[in-house]
């Protein structure tokens, strides 16, 4: 036992000497444990710069994309102005080729032309188209009443109609001063056979008591609702009922427009109408007249008897402005023809006389 002990303490010592080796595979691991704190440190902000040039790298390829789209956009644009101006030109040149006589384009570009020219000026082609067909028709208008657009028991068996001149209507009796009269230029229309132009048209038309015998008020009712249908919507009217005194409809506050849906109003209203009342057409005369535009025509009707009204009156209204033709119609009574036909030769108007069987 003691023999084994010394053997081992001999062992031992001998590696506690002086010439005991190094652990010199140990050194380094020592120091790179020592020094792996700082090189980790290192490495993490290796990262982090590279992590910031990823994001800038990334930045800048955004807006170079957005610079592109940009730049692209740009180009289209300029490219399409580019081609419009080129197109216009060209139509341009086309189109004073074609007013020089130049040479006929071909069938797709003509129709282009045609085209782009109804959208410059529409309204102006409207507006001869319509006053050409406008022109024809006041040519073509009858000088009598259209026994179609009164009730069916009225026609021209039991309705006579007289004017003046060389020109008798049905069954006239060679009375009155003419068979048209004219307002000035523009729109046409007529009452009870009587044509006159211009463009605004006064209505002073009785509806007295005595209107109620043989149906009288409706068939001037009809005539009026007529007149004011023919008017084109460019033209103006105003209407005023007279008996003791001057009506006018609810919805009259000064001149009308003659548009289809003003005068389905105006119609509708006249249809309910009923007569009563004198025959003073005075207040009705002086209304018309108060308005700030003046007439150019107007259409005066009574079926009776005037009194306390003369002719010089309406003169006294024409004489202090521009010439109104005041047309004048007796219907179904003759006894104040004289007042009636004074008025209408005063002012250039056309008198007529209308009577109504069994009135």
């Amino acid at each position: 036992m003691e023999r084994r002990l010394r053997s081992y303490h001999v062992t031992t010592g001998a590696h506690n000497g002086r010439n005991r080796p190094k652990p010199a595979s140990y050194g380094p691991l020592v120091n790179d444990r020592a020094d792996s704190p700082s090189q980790v440190a290192t490495l993490q902000a290796k990262v982090v710069d590279l992590a910031q040039t990823i994001a800038e790298l990334q930045a800048q390829r955004e807006a170079l994309i957005r610079k592109r789209r940009r730049n692209l956009l740009l180009v289209g644009v300029a490219v399409s102005l580019a081609v419009h101006l080129g197109l216009l030109a060209y139509l341009d040149l086309l189109n004073r080729g074609l007013s020089g006589g130049g040479s006929s384009p071909p069938v797709a570009i003509e129709f282009a032309t045609l085209h782009e020219q109804e959208l410059i000026q529409p309204e102006k082609i409207e507006f001869d188209d319509l006053l050409g067909e406008l022109t024809a028709e006041l040519d073509d208008l009858p000088h009598e009443v259209p026994t179609a657009d009164l009730p069916a028991d009225v026609s021209a068996a039991n309705l006579e109609i007289s004017s003046a001149g060389a020109m008798p209507t049905l069954g006239g009796s060679g009375d009155g001063t003419g068979g048209e009269a004219l307002g000035g230029g523009g729109a046409g229309t007529s009452f009870f056979g009587v044509s006159s132009r211009g463009t605004r048209f006064a209505y002073i038309v009785d509806v007295s008591g005595s209107m109620g015998q043989a149906r009288k008020i409706h068939i001037a009712m009809r005539e009026l609702s007529r007149s004011i249908s023919e008017l084109p919507d460019y033209a103006y009217f105003y209407i005023v009922l007279f008996s003791s005194g001057a009506t006018v409809p609810p919805m009259q506050d000064d001149w009308n427009r003659a548009r289809p849906s003003t005068v389905r109003h105006f119609i509708r209203w006249l249809g309910q109408v009923d007569p009563g009342g004198g025959t003073q057409p005075r207040s009705a005369f002086e209304l018309v007249f108060s308005l700030k535009e003046r007439p150019d025509v107007i259409f005066f009707m009574t079926d009776g008897q005037i009194t306390n009204f003369s002719a010089d009156e309406v003169a006294a209204h024409t004489s202090r402005g521009r010439r109104v033709v005041i047309n004048t119609i007796a219907f179904g009574d003759p006894t104040s023809q004289d007042l009636l036909r004074e008025i209408a030769r005063q002012s250039g108007g056309v008198y007529r006389f209308v009577t109504s069987g069994g009135g």
